[in-house]
């Protein structure tokens, strides 16, 4: 069995579906902008709001809510009408985001998504659209634990009248957080008053970047951009995050239902209904016929504990559509050890988090990613695609615990297995895999 003796000097970054850190996250280094961007954007929205009388205004919006389809955006980029239209970035071979408007308006009959404005917060400048349906990989976008702080940088994507581009991206740091009234047009006859906590930035906006997303360097929501207001030419403001809260914790928005299909647990699996008749359902066809490759690189696991990694990933594809992915390097990838040594913690942080966020979204990860790295230590662990509705932040939480507390005493194994068997219990799966089940030996 293999043992990292140096593993004491373990360097955490957990990023998981609405995660929770109680410090600012640290300034991320200039190529970091292009990670956050591309974690951000699936989940962007471009908003149509036809007023009538040929008058269309539109705006920015976030996905924050995959099982309800909710997309948040501003009051007064929806007005008083009940139906709004959006679109999701459609990619290219490349795998960008094309951003010409002429595209989707050329296949609104394929790209645009029809919804309803089902909420308003009129004094926070706030709206919920339900939409239609929902691309089959459009992400939620997570909430930070808290709001900004003077300081912090932040980015925004956006899709301004006055460019000829759509997914506009932004960059920012927060001047102040505060509470402020102002005004803003709803459109050109009507001007309406807000009064709400707001982030001011150094980070310029224009109209039509209203509604969208202001978000901290682990690419967590913020705030929304409020892009009306008359009063405000010379600097930037965003809905800040406690109001974002408030809004969506609000008992009318709470009893909006979810029409994700419910989990699966150990429960519900083992003991149906006597009294409902049972039919034979067809197993639902999992987005690919094996599961995705995990790796020991640096050699933390024995075969056998590498075993159950295998084991569990089989089962997760298979019963619940769901990816398990763990991957060992010996050290930080794209660097040499020296350079490696000169940078500090937040740095390394940011590096691992981009190879992880790069790696899952080539890989279509949807379900658990983790990553541990030898030198420097530094585990990571990422939730991604529509894992969220289906591992919950609880499990998460305790699965990344587990790992810690385990590695933090040099029990790999214990550990490694320990947090495998939470995520199948979780999942309605038995808690060890059977003998000849998906078996893996690392390579």
């Amino acid at each position: 069995m293999r043992r990292f003796a140096c593993l004491a000097l373990l360097c955490v970054a957990v990023v998981a579906s609405h995660a929770r850190s109680q410090s600012p996250s640290p300034p991320a280094p200039a190529d970091a902008a292009t990670s956050v961007y591309r974690q951000v954007l699936p989940s962007t929205v471009w908003v149509h709001s036809d007023r009538g009388g040929g008058r269309l205004a539109t705006g920015t919006g976030s996905l924050v809510d995959r099982g309800r389809r909710l997309v948040l955006t501003n009051y007064h980029v929806v007005g008083e009408v009940k139906k709004a239209t959006v679109f999701f970035p459609d990619f290219g071979p490349d795998k960008k985001a094309i951003p010409e408007r002429k595209h989707y308006l050329d296949r609104a009959s394929r790209l645009a998504i029809p919804g309803e404005v089902v909420e308003v917060d009129k004094g926070a400048d706030l709206a919920l659209i339900r939409l239609d349906h929902l691309p089959a990989d459009a992400p939620e976008l997570r909430l930070a634990a808290q709001s900004p702080e003077p300081g912090q940088s932040v980015h925004s994507i956006g899709n301004p009248g006055k460019s000829g581009a759509l997914w506009v991206y932004t960059p920012g740091k927060v001047r102040q957080v505060y509470v402020k009234r102002w005004k803003a047009k709803l459109d050109e006859r009507t001007v309406h008053e807000f009064n709400a906590k707001v982030i001011e930035t150094d980070s310029p906006t224009n109209p039509g970047d209203s509604g969208g997303p202001l978000v901290n360097d682990a690419g967590e929501l913020v705030g929304v951009t409020q892009g009306g207001a008359i009063d405000a030419q010379a600097i930037s403001l965003f809905v800040d995050l406690s109001e974002v809260k408030r809004f969506l914790n609000r008992r009318s928005v709470q009893t909006i239902r979810s029409t994700e299909p419910p989990t699966a647990t150990k429960e519900t699996a083992t003991k149906p209904n006597p009294t409902t008749p049972t039919k034979p359902t067809a197993p639902t066809k999992a987005r690919r016929s094996v599961p995705l490759p995990s790796r020991d690189e640096a050699g933390f696991f024995s075969a056998e504990a590498w075993q159950v990694v295998g084991a569990t990933a089989h089962e997760l594809l298979r019963e619940r559509d769901l990816d398990l992915q763990v991957e060992t390097l010996p050290r930080l990838p794209g660097l040499d050890p020296e350079r490696a040594k000169m940078m500090t913690p937040a740095e390394r942080e940011a590096v691992i988090r981009r190879y992880a966020q790069d790696k899952a979204r080539d890989g279509a990860v949807n379900g658990l990613y983790v990553v541990v790295c030898r030198s420097p230590g530094i585990l990571y662990v990422e939730r991604t695609g529509a894992a969220a509705a289906k591992i919950s932040e609880e499990t998460t939480t305790k699965i990344k615990e587990t790992l810690l507390s385990a590695f933090r005493e040099k029990k790999f194994d214990d550990g490694l297995v320990a947090a495998l068997q939470l995520l199948r219990t979780s999942q309605g799966l038995s808690a060890s895999p059977g003998p000849n089940v998906g078996s893996e030996v690392k390579k």
